[in-house]
């Protein structure tokens, strides 16, 4: 079977097509948060977002955003989908927020515009061509906060997507790429895993460092005995 190779349009029409068959008819305000972030949050070191700015990046039926703008009295709350319609749908349901057409490598905002990013099951589908980007644009954009919240199996391997066997998806630790960064400090973590090693799900919570913290200036002087 082909391989997808164009992925920005694969996914312009695959967030329309995910958000009608799984939430069509349904009033999406209602919608709770996915019960992997609510025990998340119910154990992780409390976040002062009140009157800040969080960013969903590949947000869905915009359930997450909007708790999560309910709960911390966030004054601006932001999600991101490829598909047009997907962004109309979604600006209809949440006239307080805002949505924009985007993919997650390339984000329209700017370097530290907020102050949590989320980025939920969403690293699994980006195409490995563009994994980093993807993870680079998500610490660029945030002054405080990365949550990721992915698959995280013992080796990394792929799946065909069911709905579409053409596409595939993508499981491994995503931890390390972050710490990687030197920048962002894992400050909680979570492990769902319901005795299934393949699927098993880490939450984890980034907080950014100050540059000078992360990486002090050395001179040359520091170097010699």
């Amino acid at each position: 079977m082909p391989r997808v190779t164009d992925q920005r349009q694969f996914f312009r029409t695959e967030s329309l097509e995910y958000l009608r068959r799984n939430f069509e008819g349904k009033d999406l305000r209602r919608l709770p948060l996915v019960p992997i972030l609510e025990d998340f949050l119910a154990h992780t070191p409390p976040m002062d977002l009140e009157n800040g700015s969080i960013l969903d990046l590949g947000c869905g039926p915009g359930n997450n955003l909007f708790q999560l703008f309910t709960r911390y009295g966030a004054q601006r709350g932001v999600g991101t989908e490829p598909s047009p319609e997907a962004v109309s749908i979604l600006t209809e349901a949440y006239p307080e927020l805002e949505f924009y057409e985007s993919t997650t490598d390339t984000l329209p905002f700017s370097t530290g515009e907020f102050d949590l990013i989320l980025l939920r099951s969403v690293l699994h589908w980006v195409d490995r061509n563009y994994l980093l980007q993807t993870i680079g644009e998500a610490i660029r954009v945030t002054a405080r906060y990365l949550i990721i919240s992915d698959f995280s199996p013992s080796l990394p391997y792929s799946t065909e997507y069911r709905h579409q066997p053409e596409y595939r998806t993508f499981k491994v630790d995503y931890r390390p790429l972050v710490e990687a960064s030197g920048i962002m400090e894992p400050i909680h973590r979570l492990r769902h895993d319901d005795g299934d090693e393949w699927n098993a799900i880490d939450t984890v919570l980034f907080e950014k460092k100050p540059l000078d913290t992360a990486f002090p200036l050395r001179r040359p002087d520091d170097f010699t005995g």
